[in-house]
């Protein structure tokens, strides 16, 4: 019985770097548009040029979630398949692939196809599929990994901190008034993805190291994290990433630690310096 793990490029994870030892990885992409330019967020989509694009571009930008069809070619190559969407509440992905997901079951009534809304993002939904890919190894049925992952969804959490607000603003994402205030006052705002996938405001600090330490903080706050897998996607900030893997090491007890590059959607919002750590 062959196995698909499905997620969307939000994900940040890369197929030409597959990572699952029980399933094959498929990624659907989403479509980035600054200006006249369009992105495909693929493995080679061009990150420096997106940025670059966005740092010049006044005109409208836009982002587009993969047609149902992307998903259908995804979820028709194999007998079952997982697939975990971007929050609903911040994209129409998640839809997207249940209109798939009902064409598979029309076509194909003896394929199993579940679509897992991850309330997330990022590092957060890495952290579902690899628990997918970790039941389907011990052999479980469909209907049980399906219900483990769903009660995992609670569990896997997102936190993150950016340097520039523009397009969360643009997108209805933040209010003007908050990311002109904090971006003029230097402050960092801390971020996470709430119980219902919607972007939740936590903290206000000022300083590149305290915003990492309270992040950190944060997260031991939420949940035991000994030994416990983390995610970390970055746009292009490799010097925050050096020191809060550090500051995980040292106070999360973990040397379970993944870094990302962010990919198209995520440096569409995160922007330059960006960080969302899954865990």
């Amino acid at each position: 019985m062959s196995w698909n793990i499905v997620l969307d490029s939000s994900c940040d994870m890369m197929v030409s770097k597959q990572s699952f030892k029980n399933a094959e990885l498929k990624i659907a992409p989403l479509t980035i548009r600054v200006g006249e330019k369009e992105f495909v967020d693929n493995d080679t989509i061009d990150i420096p040029a997106l940025l670059d694009a966005m740092s010049k571009e006044k005109s409208a930008s836009s982002t587009a979630c993969p047609p149902p069809d992307a998903f259908y070619e995804h979820f028709k190559t194999a007998d079952n398949v997982i697939c975990i969407c971007i929050t609903s509440n911040l994209s129409g992905t998640y839809n997207a692939a249940l209109v798939a997901e009902k064409m598979i079951k029309e076509e194909y009534p003896e394929k199993n196809v579940h679509v897992v809304n991850s309330y997330n993002t990022a590092g957060g939904m890495v952290l579902i599929a690899r628990y997918a890919d970790k039941l389907i190894g011990e052999g479980l049925p469909f209907d049980t990994i399906v219900e483990k992952v769903e009660e995992y969804v609670k569990e896997a959490r997102l936190v993150f901190t950016l340097e520039k607000f523009d397009n969360l603003i643009k997108m209805g994402r933040m209010k003007p008034l908050v990311g002109k205030v904090v971006a003029a006052l230097g402050i960092h705002l801390i971020a996470q993805a709430s119980d219902v996938g919607t972007v939740e405001l936590m903290f206000k600090v000022r300083g590149d190291e305290k915003t990492l330490e309270k992040m950190v903080d944060y997260m031991n706050e939420q949940k035991d994290m000994t030994g416990k897998p983390v995610v970390i996607s970055h746009c292009n900030n490799h010097k925050a990433v050096e020191r809060i893997t550090a500051l995980i090491k040292e106070k999360c007890k973990t040397d379970d630690i993944t870094v990302n590059q962010c990919k198209g959607l995520t440096s569409f919002y995160a922007m330059e310096k960006g960080l969302l750590i899954g865990y």
